[in-house]
């Protein structure tokens, strides 16, 4: 009975503590993946083994950062796998692929991309490397410092630094056209 009660207190806590970060945990799988249903699947896995190794969670730390870090082993756990079995999906699957259902403008990733940006930009985020993508997205989306950020990822904060400036500058050169013909870019300098 005892453990029934605790079971029930640890469940309580995790609900109160963890869940409210379910929307920046899908983001950053869709971030990650690209699809909606790999990222779907990808921030429930993450939901169930945080949930298994929530007793050992320090309720005086970041509990974003923790399940975020819990996403990237996922991911990389799941890519190792892929390279093993070989890709599940065709590779040509964009990155935009058309969501079916009608959520509200930005609550959700894919409206986040179709109200940001155009096929382009889609494409030279996609185009990153996923360690790129992710730092990125972290940084500049989700608004995490680098600190957070090299906690999440398991590196230096320098290089989350580097990978930052390097994924803004990749996307400044990919989409340097595109700015000019929008009008966003002239004979003057740019930053993204």
């Amino acid at each position: 009975m005892r453990k029934t009660a605790a079971a029930k207190l640890l469940t309580s806590e995790f609900e109160n503590v963890a869940l409210q970060h379910l929307d920046a945990v899908y983001r950053a799988a869709y971030a990650l993946a690209g699809r909606r249903e790999t990222a779907e699947d990808l921030a429930q896995t993450t939901f169930v083994k945080a949930m298994e190794h929530f007793g050992s969670f320090d309720m005086n730390s970041n509990c974003k950062a923790w399940l975020l870090r819990i996403l990237r082993n996922t991911w990389i756990d799941q890519l190792r796998r892929m390279r093993i079995a070989g890709p599940a999906a065709p590779l040509c699957e964009s990155i935009a692929a058309a969501g079916t259902e009608q959520d509200s403008v930005w609550s959700n990733p894919q409206d986040l991309l179709e109200n940001f940006a155009d096929e382009q930009v889609i494409g030279a985020l996609s185009r990153l490397a996923d360690e790129q993508r992710l730092t990125l997205f972290l940084v500049d989306v989700e608004g995490l410092s680098h600190e957070e950020v090299a906690e999440i990822t398991g590196v230096a904060v320098g290089t989350v630094k580097s990978r930052t400036s390097r994924a803004r500058a990749a996307l400044k050169n990919c989409l340097a056209a595109r700015a000019r013909e929008m009008g966003w870019a002239g004979e003057r300098r740019w930053t993204i």
